[in-house]
């Protein structure tokens, strides 16, 4: 017979000690015990005592057996794990109690179990990532216990998680998030029980959670710059962020691995999609990240529009025509962000930030600006260009009389038939109006003019260019003189008698011709007789008949005279008369 050994039942009590998330709760004890199970297999736990005992009847008298030495088989232990023999060498046969042929061992069998049940643990259904000792599960997260026992055959496997024990029978949902510990362990029929298992994991059910940056040149944060990026920052309270992604417009989501940039995005508006999975597959925004955080932004990539306006005096001609008056406006307009800065430079002079209209340089000749703007997202137009010519200085205007004219001393004499003109130039922007006034009369338009009245007149006159420079007023003064000259007849002798009413004279007579002119004097005196051709008259001894043959008896004579001045005024004088005797 195998030697039987003795074990007091031993409590295993609950440790005081924190493993991780909480403390191992209170573990009940178990009692050392006998199994018989149905099939009538005995199983004493190895370390209970054994007192060995028979009987002739069924249920008569017991008789303890005594061992040979005494100290080790009252009681005894069974020695062996697993089944242990009571035997008699040789069986009897009950009829004839001969022994039984051929010889057979009678035994009777008692298994010794000292081992406790050995119980592994899996846990199923969720995502799993260990870090730093760490283990951590995602959703849908189970266990399953499976207790193992050689001998009596596992009896019972109990489970903690965040209270008492609880009876296992099948896999376990674990719903809470958190760090948590799993307590475990199994008994058998005998009363070995498990020395209490213990897993430290962490259930992750929550994803992370993403925030953007707007990182450049913005606009009130939602208009962006060509240059700005989006920075985004990740989190998660648990397992921790394994990969980032984004999208813009509903594209293919990449991996965030650094500022993004608006690269391949033209302008205008732009939906900017972003989320974030966490080492256990919580995914932010829900599977594929439908609902994820967006982010509506306005790329600008379009620079303003700059224009400029001439304000107040200018003519388009071979140039752009201005005045010392004249002023620049720029402005500029912008799709989206607004104008930042208007920008210009005069003459390839110091760039400037504009502010109000300013007037160019006050010398004459061509002059230029170059202006541009840039945004409030900083992007910068182009260069436009303004070319002037700086016009200064007010027309040149002289004036010419025509003929008949006549210069005495510092005095111009002048008929009303002297046409008047105005002659102006003016080398830039042009003529644009010419205005005259008589002896302080309003001014006029100008056109081609005459004095028609006799005496002393002033005449002022100005021009005006292009681009209203207005020429200094000047002034020019004539006398009009349209008065011939008075024509003078004498004769030598007084008539001696009258013939029809004219006057009779002495054939011996002579006749004198003069004339005056009160302004301009008198140019030449003409004179024919009796219709004959004008002749220039120089003494009276043209007219002398005596001495030319000209004056003959008894002859009616008709003697035209004519006197012109300077001035080509004229006058005309006839004179009749008879020479020879009277009729009386």
């Amino acid at each position: 017979m195998k030697q039987l050994k003795y074990l007091s039942t031993a409590m295993l009590s609950a440790l005081s000690v924190v493993v991780f998330a909480q403390s191992e709760p209170s573990k009940p004890s178990f009692e050392k015990q006998v199994y018989i199970n149905g099939e009538g297999d005995i199983y004493v736990q190895k370390q209970l005592p054994m007192y060995l005992k028979f009987s002739t009847e069924p249920n008569g008298k017991n008789y303890d057996l005594k061992g040979k030495k005494p100290e080790y088989s009252e009681p005894m232990y069974l020695d062996t794990e697993g089944p242990n023999y009571i035997r008699s060498k040789y069986a009897v046969d009950p009829e004839t109690g001969k022994t039984v042929q051929p010889l057979q061992e009678v035994l009777y069998e008692v298994n010794a179990d000292g081992l406790a049940p050995v119980t592994t643990l899996r846990f199923d259904n969720a995502p799993r990532y260990t870090s730093g000792g760490t283990t951590y599960f995602g959703k849908n997260l189970t266990f399953s216990l499976t207790p193992r026992d050689g001998v009596s055959g596992v009896k019972n496997t109990q489970y903690a998680l965040g209270g008492g024990y609880s009876d296992y029978s099948n896999d376990v949902s674990v719903s809470k998030e958190g760090a948590q510990t799993l307590y475990y362990y199994s008994v058998d029929y005998v009363g070995n029980d498990e020395k209490t298992k213990s897993s430290d994991f962490t259930v992750d059910l929550t994803a992370p959670k993403t925030t953007y940056e707007v990182v450049g040149i913005n606009k009130g944060g939602n208009i962006l710059a060509p240059g700005t990026k989006l920075k985004l920052t990740s989190t998660d309270n648990l397992s921790g962020v394994k990969t980032t992604y984004y999208n813009f417009d509903g594209g293919n989501s990449k991996g965030y691995y650094g500022q993004v940039p608006m690269t391949g995005l033209g302008d205008g508006e732009h939906v900017f999609k972003y989320y974030a999975v966490d080492n256990v597959k919580n995914m932010e925004g829900g599977d594929g990240g439908a609902s994820a955080s967006t982010f509506k932004f306005y790329l600008d990539r379009i620079p303003p529009v700059p224009a400029h306006e001439v304000k107040g005096d200018q003519y388009k001609g071979n140039y752009l025509y201005i005045s010392p008056r004249t002023t620049i406006a720029l402005a500029a307009t912008d799709n989206k962000a607004g104008v930042k800065n208007i920008y210009y430079r005069i003459d390839g002079g110091e760039r400037g930030t504009y502010s109000s209209e300013f007037k160019m340089p006050d010398v004459r000749g061509v002059h230029n600006v170059k202006y541009d703007a840039n945004d409030l997202v900083e992007n910068l137009s182009g260069n436009k260009y303004i070319n002037v010519f700086m016009d200064n200085e007010g027309p040149e205007t002289g004036i010419i009389y025509a003929n008949p004219q006549f210069m005495d001393r510092d005095t111009l004499f002048i008929t009303s038939e002297s046409d008047i003109t105005l002659r102006t130039r003016d080398d830039a922007s042009g003529v644009k109006s010419v205005e005259y006034s008589i002896d302080g009369g309003g001014f006029k338009t100008y056109s081609q003019f005459n004095l028609p009245s006799e005496g002393y007149h002033t005449i002022k006159f100005r021009s005006t260019d292009n681009v209203k420079n207005k020429e200094t007023e000047k002034t020019s003064s004539a006398y009009v003189d349209n008065i011939a000259p008075e024509i003078f007849v004498k004769f030598s002798i007084e008539a001696i008698g009258s013939k029809k009413g004219l006057p009779v004279y002495p054939n011996y007579t002579r006749m004198y011709v003069a004339a005056t002119d009160k302004k301009v004097g008198t140019d030449k005196i003409m004179y024919s007789m009796d219709g004959g051709a004008l002749t220039l008259y120089s003494s009276a001894q043209t007219l002398d008949a005596s001495e030319m043959s000209r004056f003959r008896k008894n002859k009616k004579y008709e003697v035209k005279v004519v006197a012109k001045d300077k001035l080509g005024n004229t006058s005309e004088k006839m004179v009749e008369f008879y020479v020879g005797k009277d009729d009386n």
